[in-house]
C-alpha cells in the first residue's frame, strides 16, 4: 500500500511505495533531502513527524528518548504506516546543493599533530562546488567503499580542507599520509550531512567537538565569526593531552579578536602543567552552563562523546529543536546501496 508524505515548509510531496523507507522514496523523486550514513548511525536524516504514523523494521540508534518525545524520527529507517506530513528545518539554498561526485586533486597536506592529517583538495576549475560549513563528504575509494571526513574551511569556491585522523589500522589514511602521490586525483561525493548553523536563530551557541570533530566547527566558526553577525558562541573542545589540541593558536587567536567568542579546552588525559578544564567535556559544558534552555547546541565527534553530550544538554533543560549534531561513527562501511 503506498503513502503520501506531505512537506510542510515546502509545496512538493511524494508517494512512498509499500515497504520503502520514506528517505529512499525522497530520493527516487529527486528530492534534495537531508542524508548521510543511511543505517541510522549519524542522525543527518533526522525530521520531525508533524502528523501520520511511521515503523521501523530496525530501531534507530542514534536517536534518543527526548528526541523520540520531541516527535523526531529517521528517514532512513521508518516506513509510512499512513500518510505523513515531517517538517525539514533546512534552508531553501539546500536545494542547490545536491550530492554529487566530482574528482578533485591533492594540493598540500601537513601534520596538523602527531596523529592527525591536514589535507588539501584542490577543487575542478570552474565547477562551483557549493556547501553549508559543517557538512561532509565522502571520498570514493574503490570497490564500493568510501570515507567520510568533514570539511574543515569555509567555503572559498577553490579547495576543501580536511583533519585526518591517521591510525595503524586506518588504511587510507596511512596511504594517504605515506603512499598517496603528490597531485593524486580523488573522486569525492557531497556536499552530505545536515550538521550546519541554523541562521535563523539568535540564540547563543555552544558548541562541542571531541578530537578531529573540531573539523566541522571550524567552518562553521570560521563563516560565522568572519560575518561579523555578534552571536555569542562558546566551544568546548575536548581532547587527550596538550598535543592533540592541534587548532588551539588560531582558536586562541580567534579569541582575542573577537569577543563574542569564548572557547574552553578539555583535557581527559592532562599533562603535568596543564591548570585548564579536565574529565569529559559534556562535563565541562555542564559545569559552565547548568540550564542550556535558551542555547543551541551543536556536537562533532566521537559517538560516545556525542551520546554523552546529547544526554547531558538535554537534561540540563535543552528543547531538542535545538540540539544539532555530528556522530563520527563508522556507518559507511555498512552502508546500503540506495538509489
Amino acid at each position: 500500500m503506498t503513502h503520501q508524505v506531505y512537506l510542510s515548509d515546502r509545496p512538493q510531496r511524494f508517494t512512498v511505495e509499500d515497504d520503502e523507507t520514506i528517505l529512499a522514496a525522497g530520493l527516487r523523486h529527486g528530492l534534495a533531502l537531508p542524508f548521510g550514513c543511511q543505517s541510522g548511525g549519524c542522525a543527518s536524516c533526522r525530521v520531525r513527524l508533524s502528523a501520520g504514523s511511521i515503523d521501523y523494521a530496525v530501531e534507530p540508534p542514534s536517536l534518543s528518548p527526548a528526541e523520540r518525545d520531541a516527535g523526531y524520527i529517521l528517514m532512513c529507517l521508518a516506513r509510512p504506516t499512513s500518510d505523513l506530513t515531517i517538517e525539514l528545518h533546512q534552508p531553501v539554498q539546500i536545494d542547490n546543493m545536491r550530492p554529487r561526485q566530482l574528482p578533485v586533486r591533492a594540493q598540500a597536506k601537513t601534520w596538523l599533530a602527531h596523529d592527525v592529517l591536514g589535507l588539501t583538495l584542490k577543487l575542478p576549475r570552474g565547477d562551483d562546488f557549493q556547501y553549508l560549513p559543517g557538512q561532509y563528504i565522502d571520498l570514493l575509494i574503490g570497490d564500493g567503499r568510501r570515507r567520510s571526513f568533514s570539511i574543515a574551511n569555509k567555503p572559498n569556491g577553490e579547495t576543501l580542507e580536511l583533519h585526518i585522523r591517521v591510525t595503524p589500522n586506518g588504511r587510507f589514511a596511512n596511504w594517504a599520509a605515506n603512499e598517496m602521490p603528490d597531485r593524486a586525483i580523488l573522486r569525492l561525493e557531497g556536499p552530505l550531512g545536515a550538521f550546519y548553523l541554523r541562521d535563523e536563530s539568535t540564540r547563543p551557541l555552544i558548541m562541542v567537538a571531541g578530537g578531529t570533530g573540531a573539523a566541522p566547527i571550524h567552518a562553521m566558526l570560521n563563516e560565522l565569526l568572519a560575518r561579523g553577525s555578534g552571536r555569542p558562541a562558546h566551544l568546548f573542545w575536548g581532547a587527550r593531552s596538550l598535543r592533540d589540541l592541534y587548532l588551539d593558536a588560531s582558536l586562541q587567536e580567534w579569541t582575542a579578536r573577537h569577543p563574542e567568542f569564548r572557547y574552553t579546552p578539555v583535557l581527559s588525559e592532562p599533562d603535568a602543567e596543564w591548570a585548564g578544564a579536565r574529565g569529559f567535556v559534556h562535563e565541562a559544558v555542564l559545569a559552565a552552563y547548568p540550564d542550556l534552555s535558551q542555547h543551541e547546541v551543536y556536537l562533532s565527534g566521537p559517538p560516545a562523546m556525542v551520546r554523552a553530550g546529547k544526554d547531558a544538554a538535554l537534561g540540563a533543560g535543552l528543547d531538542a529543536d535545538h540540539l544539532y549534531y555530528d556522530s563520527f561513527d563508522y556507518a559507511f562501511q555498512t552502508w546500503p546501496t540506495l538509489g
